[in-house]
């Protein structure tokens, strides 16, 4: 893999400049992978960003910073081409995950009971009707919903919610999930995390969870939805 970065600073701290907020590392701000200063919207998200320069130890670990990476993305992936993010998202709500029904009756009952109040906020939070599909059918949404979608993210969302949405609907693999995470006020990381697995966490409550199996790739897809809601929600 790449070589590890040593730890090149000793202070990491939040800085205003121009009504932005610097990252400024021993008094130098940090600059994104393609060069740009990274400056945030927020003092909180900035402070947050900070903390993740200050809790490295020796090596630098870029797999814990995981709200530095949302910021550089932001910056370097997604400001000079917001409409090429949202229709990357758009696949993921013609195929949500939200949107199918399993054959398993009970799974079936799990999933209206935990997805059904979600889609049905959904809907109202865009004005649209989401179809749900059973087996291998395909999800047959309301006519116009992908374009109220479209033109809503795209019209009113700045690179920052962008950047953690995006990530959140990749993670999640469901743009349901991903709006709510940064637009529902009760919605925790916990609950996104829940709904994304809810087949794989039923099949662990029937059969057990695989030592190691599933470990790992559960504590890293928890980790990337609290950083995408924190992100999001303090970046305002």
């Amino acid at each position: 893999g790449p070589k590890a970065i040593s730890r090149f600073y000793e202070t990491a701290a939040a800085s205003e400049h121009g009504g932005l907020w610097r990252i400024l590392l021993d008094g130098k701000p940090m600059k994104t992978p393609k060069g740009t200063f990274l400056e945030l919207p927020t003092e909180p998200l900035a402070q947050a960003v900070a903390q993740e320069w200050a809790a490295q130890g020796e090596k630098l670990k870029p797999k814990e910073m995981p709200l530095t990476t949302l910021g550089c993305t932001a910056v370097d992936l997604i400001r000079p081409d917001q409409g090429g993010c949202v229709d990357r998202m758009l696949p993921y709500l013609t195929m949500d995950t939200l949107c199918f029904q399993d054959d398993n009756e009970e799974l079936a009952e799990l999933q209206r009971r935990e997805w059904g109040p979600l889609r049905t906020w959904f809907e109202g939070h865009f004005g649209v009707q989401l179809g749900v599909a059973a087996g291998l059918g395909v999800p047959a949404h309301g006519e116009g919903a992908l374009a109220a979608v479209e033109s809503s993210l795209a019209g009113g969302r700045d690179e920052w919610e962008l950047s953690a949405m995006e990530v959140a609907t990749h993670t999640a693999k469901s743009v349901v999930v991903a709006v709510a995470l940064l637009d529902r006020p009760d919605t925790s990381a916990k609950d996104a995390f829940r709904w994304a697995l809810l087949e794989e966490h039923f099949q662990i409550e029937r059969w057990g969870l695989v030592e190691g199996e599933h470990d790992v790739s559960h504590i890293e897809t928890l980790m990337w939805l609290e950083a995408c809601r924190r992100f999001g929600r303090i970046g305002r």
